[in-house]
């Protein structure tokens, strides 16, 4: 056997997409839209990049399926963040379920921060400390969705959502405020 016939080339995302089915260039140009910014949800709900990327791959996972099943998509990028948070909140309560944090039993030593008022990492810190729910409303309107889109994806009505949008937004001001009076 010759060195060359184990070395494996594979397609590019290009002429992937240029000999696929239509409903396969269709999940690659979502993928190529919004993969980064499901991700970025995904991380800021679980703190977790592995399990961010997991969430990530079963929403474009799902998304195969329900195109191959010839399911419609008349907002797909409601439809792919609604399913990536609904993958959050399970992993979440897996999570909570079977893997309780416990500060007694926690022995890892605190990372030290000169000034964490001042950078992204109080921000971080303010949205961890908010409830999940709080947390997803405001990361979901990070990423520009409608209050329609964020509902659905929430599992709130839509009538609902200005207003518990506006009260994790002031939850988050003031864990922010909290924060830098933490660090003068």
């Amino acid at each position: 056997m010759e060195p060359q016939e184990l070395v494996a080339t594979f397609p590019t995302v290009s002429s992937v997409a240029r000999d696929a089915p239509s409903g396969a260039s269709q999940v690659i140009a979502l993928f190529d839209a919004h993969a980064a910014g499901l991700g970025r949800l995904a991380s800021a709900m679980l703190h977790d990049r592995d399990a961010a990327q997991d969430v990530v791959q079963d929403t474009f996972l799902k998304l195969i399926a329900h195109v191959a099943a010839g399911g419609a998509l008349p907002n797909a990028r409601g439809w792919l963040y609604t399913v990536a948070a609904h993958g959050c909140r399970d992993r979440q309560r897996r999570n909570w379920r079977w893997l309780p944090w416990r500060a007694d039993l926690d022995r890892r030593p605190a990372a030290e921060a000169p000034d964490g008022a001042d950078g992204p990492d109080a921000i971080l810190s303010a949205l961890r400390s908010l409830r999940p729910r709080d947390r997803l409303l405001v990361l979901l309107r990070v990423q520009e969705l409608t209050y329609d889109e964020i509902a659905a994806a929430a599992g709130i009505r839509p009538g609902s959502v200005g207003r518990l949008l506006a009260r994790a937004l002031d939850r988050l001001a003031r864990a922010l405020s909290t924060e830098a009076s933490t660090h003068d």
